[in-house]
């Protein structure tokens, strides 16, 4: 690209998933350079448009990016050379400390202030209290991935300038050049972003003024506002925010079953020559790919009436939201494999292994007629504790069938049960408490080797899903009067 793209633009948004990332790849590589000479990025978030862009040949030093989260005003104020004391930034009313260090560093210090606050006001739950002890046990390793992840993206993105704004008024501000192309990505619920980076008030900044974004009415906003502007729009929506924002989508792909992703555009035949018309990312026969699943929202409600799924998949993809959800907490991997998903949404994983029908296996030696549940693990949730429900659909016989099939049938038919070793610096595993029982329990350098067994049980899915929202139930009114 010629050194002069530093002028005039386009505008893009973006939350993208890398369907749509490979989209915008498409349209930046075959984008005139002589006519669009100026990136605008609002809501950039990780800056992830913004590297695609870089990869395509957009020069960084012609990219503007905004947004108004403390989380992105670290990383943008890290990646454009600012100041970052500017931000203003305090923890329970005091200011927080800037290293004397490298930038990255000193960046990498204040998202982990901000990570770890964020991590301590959530409810106290399993999957929570476990992600805290290990942040603060491997604080230098946290902030030394993180100062590397800031380093590198500096490192491609040189030039690039960011400011902490509305991003309304980054638009109004550009969108009359027609040399600029503006990318966006809106958050897909109202106060996504609020409630996602939510701190419960400890954490406070020069945050600059803005307006809360509402998918329900601002995605049809953005795309009246934007429909005459001499500026190219390009902009991220899901289905479920509402409405579609305009009647020509020049891309879509799905979310699950029942969901759509968009990108829209005020001038969907401008995009349509650099693409060669509509694009549509096809999942698999089913509808969708289990790695296209939307994960469940920490505030999604499960009721009576919510549908259960469970959904063989490959090894790498269980892989894919077990490294999400796991953190540093990683099991082996699984030979039998499923998704838990619950209203087309993915909630856990389970992966199983036959060994301890055919050798014996540390800790389980006397249970040779029990498979093996390498993992069971829910996805962070406000509520419930969705590894329970995990573990809870494990132990169907059911559901372990829908994995051991051809050759391996034998050794299901062949089990009692289930068997799981456990390493954890306490003498009881409290999720498996009521599920599996306890059948040895021995030191270990790093606290203690638990073993469990639970026999199979034939409850159906609906059964199943009942019994764990009354026990989730009692649950949260046990907790409720102890900390009254």
């Amino acid at each position: 690209m010629p050194a002069g793209f530093a002028q005039p633009g386009v505008l893009f948004a973006g939350n993208s998933s890398a369907p749509d990332r490979a989209f915008y790849r498409q349209v930046f590589n075959k984008l005139p350079r002589d006519q669009y000479t100026r990136y605008v990025e609002v809501g950039v978030g990780s800056f992830a448009a913004a590297l695609v862009a870089a990869n395509a040949g957009i020069p960084p030093a012609s990219m503007e990016t905004s947004d108004v989260t403390l989380y992105t005003g670290i990383v943008g104020t890290c990646v454009s050379g600012g100041d970052l004391a500017d931000l203003g930034m305090t923890l329970d009313g005091e200011p927080v400390e800037i290293p004397d260090a490298p930038p990255a560093e000193q960046a990498a210090h204040l998202l982990y202030v901000h990570w770890l606050a964020r991590m301590q006001a959530k409810p106290e739950v399993d999957y929570w209290t476990n992600l805290v002890t290990d942040m603060v046990e491997r604080e230098d390793v946290h902030k030394q991935r993180l100062a590397e992840s800031l380093g590198s993206i500096a490192e491609r993105l040189p030039g690039v300038k960011f400011t902490p704004r509305c991003m309304w008024d980054h638009i109004h501000e550009v969108e009359d050049d027609p040399h600029a192309i503006i990318i966006a990505a809106p958050p897909t619920y109202k106060a996504g972003f609020e409630k996602f980076f939510d701190t419960g008030g400890r954490v406070e900044w020069a945050e600059p003024p803005y307006s809360v974004f509402d998918p329900d009415v601002d995605m049809q906003r953005l795309a009246d506002h934007m429909r005459d502007k001499a500026a190219l729009l390009m902009f991220l929506q899901e289905e479920r925010s509402g409405i579609a924002a305009h009647e020509t989508p020049v891309f879509a792909h799905p979310l699950g079953d029942v969901a759509r992703a968009y990108v829209i555009s005020n001038r969907p035949e401008e995009i349509f020559k650099l693409t060669g018309g509509p694009k549509v990312a096809l999942g698999m026969s089913r509808s969708y790919t289990p790695t296209d699943l939307p994960i469940i929202s920490p505030d999604h409600e499960i009721t009576p009436e919510s549908r259960v799924e469970l959904i063989p998949v490959r090894g790498t993809e269980c892989d894919y939201y077990r490294d999400l959800w796991m953190h540093r907490l990683a099991a082996a991997p699984g030979s039998y494999n499923l998704l838990v998903a619950v209203d087309g949404k993915a909630a856990g994983v389970i992966g199983y292994g036959a060994e301890t029908m055919t050798r014996p296996y540390p800790g389980t030696k006397k249970y040779t007629t029990h498979l093996l549940m390498r993992f069971a693990f829910g996805a962070p949730h406000h509520s419930y504790r969705l590894t329970r429900l995990a573990t809870m659909c494990a132990l169907r016989r059911d559901t372990a069938a829908l994995v051991f099939t051809g050759a391996s049938e034998i050794l299901l038919a062949a089990s009692d049960g289930l068997v799981t070793v456990e390493y954890t610096r306490h003498p009881e595993a409290k999720g498996l408490r009521g599920l599996m029982t306890m059948e040895s329990r021995a030191k270990h350098p790093d606290g203690y080797k638990l073993s469990y067994r639970a026999d199979w049980n034939a409850d159906s899915i609906p059964t199943t899903l009942s019994t764990f929202l009354t026990k989730e139930k009692a649950w949260r009114s046990s907790r409720s009067r102890a900390t009254a």
